[in-house]
C-alpha cells in the first residue's frame, strides 16, 4: 500500500508539472464575457504563465469595448489536488482557489470575492479558459488561445 501511494502521489505531480509546463509562455486569443445584467461582449487577450516543477503563476489581460479583465493566480500542486490564490482586479474579486489536474486539464473551485469555476486546458499550442462566478458583475470568461 506505501509502493502505491507514492506511486499515486508521483503520477499526479508529474501531471501537474506536464500540464504546468505546457502552460509556460505567452499567449493571445479571443473570447468573450458575459456580465450580471444580461450581455456579453467579445474580448481580445493576452496570458503569460511561469513556473516550473509544481509552482505556476498566471497573468490574463482581456478587454473588450467598455470592460478590462485582469485575473492573476498563483497555484502550486501536490499529488494532483492544486491550490492557491486567485484575483480579478477590474472587479475587486479575490480569493482562493482549489481543485484538481488530470493530464492537460485543471479545474479550479473558487471562492471569495466571488465564487465559481475556473479551468485551464492546453493542448499543443492551444489553450482555453473559463472563468464562471456565481456572485458577482462578472457572470463568465471563455477564451481560446494560441501560443506565441
Amino acid at each position: 500500500a506505501i509502493c502505491l501511494c507514492a506511486m499515486l502521489l508521483s503520477a499526479g505531480t508529474a501531471a501537474a508539472a506536464d500540464a504546468f509546463a505546457a502552460l509556460n509562455g505567452a499567449w493571445t486569443g479571443k473570447g468573450s464575457a458575459r456580465f450580471a445584467e444580461g450581455g456579453s461582449e467579445a474580448l481580445s487577450c493576452t496570458a503569460r504563465y511561469a513556473g516550473h516543477g509544481s509552482n505556476l503563476t498566471l497573468l490574463v489581460r482581456c478587454a473588450s469595448a467598455s470592460a478590462h479583465i485582469h485575473l492573476t493566480s498563483s497555484l502550486n500542486s501536490k499529488g494532483g489536488v492544486v491550490s492557491g490564490g486567485w484575483s480579478e482586479s477590474a472587479f475587486g474579486l479575490s480569493g482562493m482557489a482549489q481543485g484538481s489536474i488530470s493530464g492537460p486539464r485543471i479545474a479550479l473551485r473558487i471562492s471569495g470575492g466571488a465564487t465559481g469555476e475556473l479551468t485551464l486546458t492546453v493542448a499543443g499550442d492551444r489553450h482555453t479558459l473559463a472563468l464562471k462566478t456565481e456572485s458577482s458583475a462578472l457572470k463568465g470568461v471563455d477564451v481560446s488561445l494560441i501560443k506565441r
